[in-house]
């Protein structure tokens, strides 16, 4: 199947193709979907996200100008939207169970994203949104730091340390799990 070109899909609803407009919001529904649960969980407040942001996707589509790519735009409204619901909502704890058609996973695989989604949890919101995209949803820097609104170096650079802790914090859950002291091995 060819990929579908979301910058004409754009340019078509923005003239007034019903049909495009439709195929446009579906393709970035998966993506902000995806991330929304990545960023912040399941559950009611991962819906709410979903739905303010595909809410303002729809309203914003006239004004979108192309200077990003649809998926960029979609994904930087996503990772605002996903802020404000996370500061407003401060007593948010991000639930456990994953919904397998948000990723087509297997139970294995299911077992493993909760877990990252675990240590996600444990990470500063900076350096969570800067992972999330460029390491997961494979944003450029220059892509990230104009979602995250800062530099692409600041973006990579909090992309850098997540991974670092990320790295440590799954060592350290695999070490438990497995009741090992957690002691690493230096080759």
């Amino acid at each position: 199947m060819a990929a579908i070109d979301l910058a004409e899909l754009a340019r078509q609803a923005q003239s007034g193709d019903a049909t495009a407009r439709d195929e446009l919001l579906r393709q970035l529904y998966a993506v902000v979907r995806r991330h929304i649960y990545f960023s912040i969980g399941g559950g009611p407040l991962a819906e709410d996200a979903v739905q303010e942001t595909m809410v303002a996707l729809y309203r914003g589509l006239a004004a979108f100008r192309g200077e990003a790519s649809p998926r960029t735009w979609a994904i930087t409204i996503a990772t605002r939207t996903a802020a404000k619901l996370r500061r407003r909502e401060a007593r948010h704890v991000v639930v456990d169970d994953l919904d397998a058609e948000v990723f087509d996973v297997d139970q294995a695989a299911a077992a493993e994203m909760v877990m990252l989604r675990r240590a996600l949890a444990k990470l500063s919101d900076k350096k969570r949104d800067a992972f999330i995209l460029m390491s997961l949803l494979e944003l450029t820097a220059q892509e990230a730091g104009k979602a995250l609104g800062t530099f692409a170096n600041t973006a990579a650079s909090r992309d850098r340390h997540a991974r670092a802790e990320l790295e440590t914090i799954l060592f350290d859950e695999s070490a438990r799990l497995a009741g090992t002291d957690g002691e690493r091995e230096i080759p």
